[in-house]
C-alpha cells in the first residue's frame, strides 16, 4: 500500500515559493498548496503601480543586477534572444515561461493571506504546522494542518525609516524607495535621496533626468546647478558592464576566484578587486566621500550611471543630514539649509514574520538562528524552513534554487539534519563568527554569504556538487569551464537527485547566449582558447 501524501503549504507565490512548486512536485509524494497574498505570481517581479506593506516594490525603470546565465536556473537556461541584464518585464516574462512550464501555477491560491503559522496540537509526534489564511477579497478565514511549511515571503519589503533631528518640523514630503514608482511628478521640484545602495542610486539617477534638485543620498540640480549625493560612508559602485563588455559578474564570479577568497585574508583580495579592477574605472580617490569599508565588506552597489553624473559634475556627493528645517535639510558640515521639496530615503528594508508563532526563529542581538540559514535548529522535526533569507556576494536566483532542491529533499525524508548542538556549534556560530570578522556589521551580517562557497555548501548536502577530480580525469575541457569559466547553477545537475542531461551542454554553450543578444550572431571568433585566456589573466594580474 502506498504511503500517504504529505500536505505542503508554501508561503509565497514569488520566485522561491514557485520553484519551491516546482521541486516538490519533481520530487513527488506530496500534496501541494502555494499561498500568494496578491492576485498574480511573481513576488517582487509581478510589477504594480501601488506599494503595498509587506509586500516587495520596484520602480518601473529597474533593471536586474545579475546577468541572465548567472542567475540562470539550474535545468531552464534562458534564450539567447534575452538581455543580458533583464528589465523586470523581461525577467517576469522568463519567470511565467518557467512556472508554466513546470505546470505549477495550479498549487497557487491568489488574494490568500497567511494570518498564523504555529505547532499543531501533535506536533511533537507529527511536526505539523497549523496555517491560518484569509482571503483578501471575500475575508472568509481557513484553518488547515499541513505536514511541512515552507516560508518563502522574502526579507526586502518592509521599510526601514531612519529619523532625524527636527524631521517633524520638515513641510514637504518623506517617502521610501519602496513607495518610488514614476518620476514625473518630481519635475521642477528639489529632491532629497537619503543613501547611497543600489536603490538610492537608482533614485538619485532617475529622478535627476526630471527634478530641479535632489539631496541627502543623492541632490538632483538642472544643469545650471550641481547636485549632491550625502552619503553616511560612502560606497564602491560596480557598473554591469565588465572588461571586453561582458557582464561583470560573468567575468568575477568564477570558482578560481572564490577559491583564492578562500585561501587569500578577505581585506587582501578586497584590495585587489579594489585596484585591479575598480580603480581603473573610477578610482575611489575621487569619491568626495570615500568609502569607509572595502568592497566585499558590503552589499555590491551596482549602478550605471552615477559616474557619468559624477564625471559631468552633475552629481556631487555631501556628508549625512545633519538636522531637517521646514524647507529643507543641513548637511554635517555645512551651515546653509539646502532647499528640499521630497526627501526620499533609501535607507534598507528590516525583516518580520509577524504570523509565525513566537520562538520558531530566535534572533539572539544580530545572529539569527538558522541552520543553513534556513531551519531553525531547536525545532524537533525539519518540517519548517525559511527560503531566500540569504544577502549573497552574487546572484540570488541559483541560491534560491539550491535551497528548494534540499529543502524538497529534507521533506521527503531522503535527507537528515544533524544534532541541534552540531547545528548550533558547526554552523550558526561559525557562520555568524566568521561573517563579523569579515563583513561590516549589521542586522543580517548573519544571513550574508559568498556566492560559490554557500552553493557548494548546500549542493553537498543532497549530493548534487560537482565531483570535480573525476571530471577533471573523465571531461578536462569540462573542468576547465568550472574552474575557470563563470560558475553557473548547471553544474548542479550533472550528478545526483534529479540530474539533467543536458547540464553539460548548457555550461558549454553559456557564452554564446551571453554574446548573442549584443553581436545578434553566434560568432566563433568570440571563442579564445582557454589556456590563452588563462594566460592573459595572470599577465593582466602580474603587469596591470
Amino acid at each position: 500500500m502506498a504511503s500517504p501524501q504529505k500536505k505542503i503549504a508554501v508561503l509565497g507565490g514569488g520566485f522561491c515559493g514557485c520553484c519551491a512548486l516546482v521541486q516538490l512536485k519533481e520530487e513527488g509524494g506530496f500534496e501541494l498548496v502555494c499561498f500568494e497574498k496578491m492576485d498574480k505570481p511573481g513576488g517582487t517581479w509581478n510589477y504594480r503601480e501601488e506599494s503595498i506593506e509587506a509586500v516587495a516594490s520596484i520602480m518601473p525603470t529597474t533593471v536586474i543586477n545579475h546577468s541572465k546565465e548567472l542567475g540562470a536556473l539550474s535545468d531552464f537556461p534562458p534564450p539567447k534572444e534575452f538581455n543580458n541584464y533583464m528589465r523586470h518585464h523581461e525577467l517576469y516574462q522568463h519567470f511565467m515561461d518557467y512556472v508554466k512550464s513546470k505546470d505549477v501555477l495550479k498549487y497557487v491560491k491568489y488574494n490568500s493571506e497567511v494570518m498564523e503559522v504555529r505547532r499543531a496540537k501533535d506536533y511533537k509526534e507529527t511536526g505539523r504546522w497549523t496555517v491560518t489564511v484569509k482571503n483578501t477579497i471575500s475575508n472568509e478565514v481557513s484553518v488547515d494542518v499541513y505536514d511541512g511549511v515552507l516560508l518563502c515571503v522574502g526579507h526586502i519589503n518592509r521599510p526601514k525609516m531612519p529619523h532625524y533631528p527636527g524631521q517633524d518640523l520638515f513641510k514637504g514630503d518623506i517617502i521610501h524607495t519602496h513607495t518610488l514608482k514614476g518620476v514625473e511628478k518630481y519635475q521642477k521640484k528639489n529632491i532629497v535621496v537619503v543613501g547611497m545602495g543600489c536603490s538610492g542610486l537608482d533614485a538619485a539617477a532617475e529622478t535627476s533626468n526630471v527634478a530641479k534638485t535632489t539631496v541627502g543620498g543623492f541632490l538632483v540640480r538642472d544643469k545650471r546647478c550641481p547636485w549632491y549625493l550625502s552619503t553616511r560612508s560612502g560606497a564602491h559602485v560596480i557598473r554591469r558592464v565588465g572588461p571586453h563588455g561582458y557582464p561583470f559578474d560573468y567575468t568575477l564570479a568564477r570558482r578560481w576566484i572564490f577559491l583564492l577568497m578562500a585561501i587569500l585574508p578577505y581585506k587582501w583580495m578586497s584590495y585587489l578587486l579594489e585596484n585591479i579592477y575598480l580603480d581603473p574605472q573610477f578610482n575611489r580617490e575621487l569619491y568626495a566621500i570615500k568609502p569607509d569599508h572595502h568592497v566585499l565588506y558590503k552589499d555590491p552597489v551596482i549602478n550605471d550611471h552615477i559616474h557619468s553624473k559624477f564625471i559631468s559634475g552633475s552629481v556631487m556627493q555631501k556628508p549625512d543630514i545633519e538636522r531637517f528645517t521646514e524647507n529643507g535639510v543641513i548637511f554635517k558640515g555645512d551651515t546653509e539649509v539646502t532647499e528640499a521639496d521630497v526627501v526620499i530615503m533609501a535607507t534598507g528594508y528590516t525583516w518580520k514574520f509577524p504570523f509565525l508563532e513566537e520562538g520558531i526563529i530566535v534572533k539572539e542581538g544580530d545572529k539569527i538562528n538558522l541552520y543553513k540559514l534556513m531551519f531553525p535548529p531547536h525545532l524537533e522535526h525539519a518540517t519548517l524552513a525559511v527560503l531566500g533569507f540569504v544577502l549573497p556576494f552574487g546572484p540570488g536566483f541559483p541560491i534560491g534554487e539550491l535551497q528548494c532542491r534540499w529543502a524538497a529533499q529534507v521533506l521527503a525524508g531522503k535527507c537528515k539534519l544533524p544534532s541541534e548542538k552540531e547545528m548550533v556549534e558547526d554552523d550558526i556560530n561559525k557562520r555568524y563568527n566568521t561573517n563579523i570578522l569579515k563583513y561590516a556589521r549589521s542586522d543580517k551580517v548573519s544571513v550574508r554569504v559568498d556566492y560559490v562557497p554557500y552553493c557548494d555548501e548546500l549542493a553537498s548536502q543532497f549530493g548534487v556538487k560537482p565531483n570535480l577530480l573525476k571530471i577533471l580525469l573523465t571531461d578536462p575541457v569540462l573542468y576547465f569551464h568550472l574552474i575557470f569559466g563563470p560558475s553557473l547553477s548547471y553544474q548542479y545537475r550533472l550528478q545526483g537527485p534529479h540530474s539533467w542531461d543536458g547540464a553539460r551542454n548548457a555550461i558549454m554553450t553559456s557564452k554564446d547566449r551571453m554574446l548573442y543578444p549584443i553581436t545578434k550572431r553566434s560568432n566563433p571568433e568570440y571563442h579564445e582558447n582557454i589556456f590563452i585566456k588563462l594566460m592573459k589573466k595572470i599577465f593582466k594580474f602580474i603587469f596591470y
